[in-house]
């Protein structure tokens, strides 16, 4: 049912502080883009993490930094064109200590510094991470240049990992056009028997697949289809995967809180007014439906 969430969480313990829901590093944003990852970090404190970074090219790190005094931010090599610059993926490692999850690839752009951080990411296996957008088509561009089979073997190494591709991503990670649906489900299902790849495929409606097994989202509506709508959900995914929850519960409730959240806003502006800022305005509420009673 629309109310009954897949997932609770306990009420908060009158002794927590921030370190305790989880401490995140989202890695994207690039020129003309910054308010994509800006959208991801400001929905991850919306729906509970404790603390957020924001890493980004040096360029765009006070653009980022202005959307909201609680980030904070990390500045990478710039390529000059406001993009990630080459050596960013040897700096990542420099930078991991203290952190719970990493989330990547919201306004990343392209470009061969940004590919090269997805390829270093996929070795961080101590890490539970959350790829989307950019990142995502990066990681397709290693499937053609390593071939499938061989990429296949890279997701079978990298450990726990989300994938939130929409249809259009999909098609570029499996070869099957938005058009076959049925057959995007199956070749996730099929990764996800192979690692722990949990795959959260976006549409109408979201399905979540981890371990060969589907969990079809009921909440949510056609206002949600609107720019940002995913940058929003990857920070709800890695906010929950911050306070404790396992990759699938994580995926699961994150796709409900931000379809409830949905629901909430399209009550008060409907369909044709949604945008996804609105949709962070409502997580609030709609992590309130998610605690333990």
């Amino acid at each position: 049912m629309k109310n009954e969430p897949p997932v609770t969480i306990p009420p908060r313990a009158i002794d927590s502080h921030k370190g305790t829901f989880g401490r995140l590093l989202i890695l994207g944003g690039a020129r003309g883009m910054a308010g994509s990852v800006a959208m991801s970090a400001m929905a991850a404190l919306r729906s509970g993490v404790g603390l957020v970074t924001i890493g980004t090219p040096a360029s765009s790190l006070d653009t980022v930094a202005a959307f909201h005094p609680a980030f904070m931010t990390l500045p990478f090599p710039d390529d000059g064109l406001g993009r990630w610059g080459r050596d960013s993926s040897q700096q990542l490692p420099l930078h991991l200590k203290g952190y719970d999850v990493i989330g990547c690839g919201p306004g990343m752009s392209t470009g061969d510094g940004a590919r090269d951080v997805v390829r270093k990411l996929m070795d961080l296996q101590e890490f539970p991470r959350v790829i989307d957008a950019d990142a995502l088509n990066h990681l397709a561009t290693l499937r053609s240049n390593m071939g499938h089979s061989k990429w296949e073997l890279l997701l079978r190494g990298a450990g726990k990992i989300v994938l939130t591709p929409h249809p259009k991503e999909m098609e570029r990670l499996s070869g099957f056009s938005p058009s076959d649906r049925p057959m995007q489900i199956q070749a996730a299902r099929e990764l996800s028997r192979q690692n722990e790849t949990v795959w959260v495929l976006k549409g109408g409606p979201t399905v979540v697949i981890a371990n060969g097994e589907l969990w079809v989202n009921e909440t949510g509506n056609p206002g949600m289809a609107t720019a940002g709508s995913g940058d929003v959900l990857t920070g709800v995914i890695c906010s929950l995967l911050g306070q404790g929850l396992n990759l699938s519960d994580a995926a699961k409730l994150g796709v409900w809180v931000h379809g409830r959240a949905g629901d909430f806003a399209a009550d008060r502006h409907g369909h044709c007014g949604l945008i996804a800022t609105d949709l962070i305005e409502y997580l609030p509420k709609a992590m309130a439906l998610v605690l333990e009673q």
